[in-house]
């Protein structure tokens, strides 16, 4: 799927000849701003019969005219298009580099998003006929956001949860804590933090898009796709190109971070590399009535990539490895309770291969990961002289693997079959608590140490079937369905035998797309999803960011049944996309406060449901002016008791302007979220907020690019999130970048 970015205004530019040989042929390629081939572009000599379409990797090939200067005209509906001048007198074959900017790059990524869907980087990524948005890198880097959870908290039906600073998670449809799967180009991602997985690690240079899919998604990725998944998808080498690279820097005055990143990749023959290495470290940020403790961090993660390949087999490999140091947990208490994470750590390896019409396949994937992460969690109890009186710390560490073989099959005209399996493990995963007393001369007079993970496993096999009919030209059908079987295992004491249990899902779903005119489609889904107990919720007990937790082994999985249903509508300089939705599901796990402030348990309510309404809105008013507007709102309630559930977000509309002009560009964003009247048990009630953010970005030469982002301009005073313990967000800030490409 190519996505472009919107706020490049970069023009075309001609590489000198690599070498002279034989012949009199001008040959080259055509890329998107991002540096994606582009295919179907129109190239022309003018005054002459010559001309060709670019291919599918954006390359063309034609014969030169018998005369001196000639002119090329490159057209494509959705780019601008461009003239350039080259000396056909010279007698030999030229090689040319040519780069289009889009007529709307937001418009741009709405409709690549509805009609290519199917054609994705990792060549089978599977799509319900369900909303779905796509974030592009460009607009990542214009955001001033610190990491993934930010970046993606103002997309219709997503909110971030937790209680402030850096370890936000994204919740999606008021679904989070394990709800939400949460990939890194395919690879599930796992964290032992009670709140779900963060994406924090993740840093936002390294990403090519995100893409917030909501729907069933259980029937292709198994446990925990219940509200939908975040699918982070970092950037690929450079296909077919010289040594390229970028560097940035980045300051955010509100947060005192300064943050820097190098990228650098190219190719040899059929072989892209690609080296991204990325580095930040913020202070403990300023909200309108002051410094908001503990929300400091600092962390630094290198990305290195490898493929092999062609259009039609491709062989990758992807090595990721992050360390995060000091990272605050700001609450109302940090003064005298810090609690902080002095250590995470992540390390990824995946090889994968995809292919193209091999083994009677259309399509084929398989791929292979080993994903080992760590944490620690300190916390201290302080004397109003600031002293230690006690002092908590616990670690966590597990390996994490997997593998899955996907494939697809055309069955005539009016039918594609796909089907896969894949197996998700745990192994070695320890945990140890450790608690200190300390007097007020600061000796240690007491120590305690104990533990509830002792190699404790989990390995989880599926085996899904997915079947899309075009039953009439303007109806199509899917029809998917999934077996899973998981097995999970806990010594609760060491040396004593093993704590185990199996468990065993069917998931389903149908989905249906109906295009009553070319430019208006009705979509609608229906499915069972489900939810396996983690680990952390079935058996650890100790320290975490927000308190001490108790796992319950006795949770029973949660099943959800999804309803889904909307319409889109795409013409050429309007976009519109409503969505209703709800979501029921059984046997809900909720964390819940015990006796004490500072202790959580688990258990099981008999129904939740939620329901809501979003959409998304495009205009492009005039030549140089675009209009986004998106908004949602939803309800969540316990059946029994008809009380709130937690983490459903207040409602909210964002206006998202832009306008560009040659070299510059301004964009205002303007976020109003009404107030939380009804929190959860876990919740507060919050007044609501108007936020608005400015960027204004300048291309100083066609190699640096300079933006300065205002954010919360108007210094309004709000919470991050309706968490019981969550704490203001930050409030007016400038944050300065500066790109530099070679």
């Amino acid at each position: 799927m190519k996505k472009v970015l919107t706020a490049l205004l970069c023009m075309v530019f001609i590489s000198a000849p690599v070498f002279s040989q034989a012949g009199n042929k001008i040959k080259g390629t055509v890329f998107n701003a991002e540096g994606k081939p582009l295919p179907g572009v129109r190239v022309e000599i003018l005054d002459t019969p010559l001309s060709t379409d670019t291919l599918i990797d954006g390359s063309f090939n034609l014969n030169k005219p018998e005369k001196g200067k000639i002119v090329l005209r490159f057209t494509h509906p959705d780019y601008e298009e461009h003239e350039m001048t080259v000396d056909s007198g010279i007698r030999q074959t030229q090689y040319i580099t040519v780069q289009l900017v889009p007529k709307n790059p937001m418009f741009l990524t709405i409709k690549e998003e509805i009609t290519v869907t199917a054609k994705a980087d990792s060549i089978i990524d599977i799509s319900l006929p369900s909303h779905k948005t796509i974030l592009p890198g460009s607009v990542l880097t214009e955001m001033g956001t610190s990491n993934v959870a930010d970046s993606v908290d103002k997309v219709p039906g997503v909110a971030a949860i937790g209680k402030g600073g850096y370890s936000m998670s994204p919740a999606v449809r008021g679904l989070a804590e394990h709800r939400v799967l949460l990939l890194m180009d395919g690879v599930r991602i796992t964290s032992e933090r009670r709140v779900g997985a963060s994406a924090s690690f993740i840093s936002l240079n390294d990403i090519d898009r995100i893409e917030v899919n909501r729907g069933p998604y259980s029937v292709f990725y198994g446990s925990g796709a219940v509200a939908g998944i975040v699918n982070v998808i970092t950037k690929t080498p450079p296909p077919g190109s010289p040594f390229q690279g970028s560097a940035q820097i980045s300051y955010n005055t509100a947060r005192e971070e300064k943050a820097g990143s190098l990228n650098i990749g190219g190719s040899w023959g059929k072989t892209g590399y690609m080296l991204d290495i990325n580095g930040k470290k913020a202070e403990d940020y300023s909200s309108p009535e002051g410094v908001v403790e503990q929300s400091r961090y600092s962390d630094v993660n290198l990305l290195f990539k490898l493929n092999r390949g062609d259009m039609d087999s491709r062989l990758n490999l992807t090595f990721f490895h992050y360390s995060g140091m000091d990272i605050g947990k700001p609450s109302p208490t940090a003064r005298l309770k810090p609690r902080w994470y002095p250590h995470e750590g992540n390390t990824l390896l995946t090889l994968g291969y995809e292919a193209r019409n091999k083994l009677f396949l259309d399509t084929l994937s398989a791929s292979a990961y080993v994903f080992r992460s760590s944490l620690e969690t300190k916390k201290e109890n302080l004397r109003e002289d600031l002293s230690v009186k006690k002092r908590n710390l616990a670690e966590i560490e597990g390996l994490n693997f997997g593998f899955k073989l996907r494939a697809g099959k055309a069955l005539g005209k009016h039918q594609t079959l796909s089907f896969g399996f894949d197996f998700f493990g745990r192994d070695g995963i320890n945990d140890s608590n450790t608690e200190w007393e300390i007097d007020e001369a600061g000796v240690i007079t007491s120590e305690i140490q104990e533990t509830s993970l002792n190699d404790a496993r989990r390995s989880n096999f599926g085996v899904y079937v997915d079947d899309k009919i075009q039953a009439l030209s303007q109806l199509s059908f899917n029809v998917g369905v999934r077996f899973d079987s998981i097995h999970t295992a806990n010594r609760m004491i060491p040396g004593e035998s093993y704590l185990s249990r199996g468990d065993e899902s069917l998931s389903a779903y149908v989905g249906a797309v109906l295009n009553i005119t070319p430019r208006l489609s009705l979509l609608a889904n229906a499915g069972r999803s489900f939810r396996f107990p983690s680990v952390s919720e079935l058996f650890y007990s100790g320290l975490t960011g927000r308190g001490t937790v108790f796992g319950n082994p006795d949770l029973d999985p949660e099943k959800s049944l999804n309803l889904d249903t909307g319409f889109r509508y795409l013409h050429e300089r309007f976009y519109a996309s409503i969505y209703g939705f709800s979501n029921t599901v059984s046997d809900f796990i909720e964390k819940y406060q015990g006796e004490t402030e500072e202790e959580y348990y688990y258990r099981n309510l008999i129904e939740g449901r939620i329901k809501g309404l979003e959409g998304e809105f495009y205009f492009a008013l005039l030549k140089n002016v675009e209009l986004f507007v998106n908004f949602h709102l939803m309800e969540g309630r316990e059946k029994e008791t008809d009380n709130p559930l937690n983490y459903i977000p207040p409602s909210r509309i964002t206006f998202w302007g832009k306008y560009s002009h040659k070299f510059f560009w301004f964009e205002p964003k303007l976020t109003l979220t009404s107030a939380k009247k009804d929190p959860g048990p876990l919740e507060q009630e919050i007044d609501g907020s108007v936020v608005l953010d400015t960027i204004l970005g300048l291309s100083i030469h066609k190699d640096i690019t300079m933006m300065i982002i205002f954010q919360n301009l108007l210094n309004q005073t709000y919470f991050s999130s309706a968490d019981k313990e969550g704490v203001l967000a930050p409030g007016r800030g400038v944050v300065l970048k500066v790109l530099y490409r070679f």
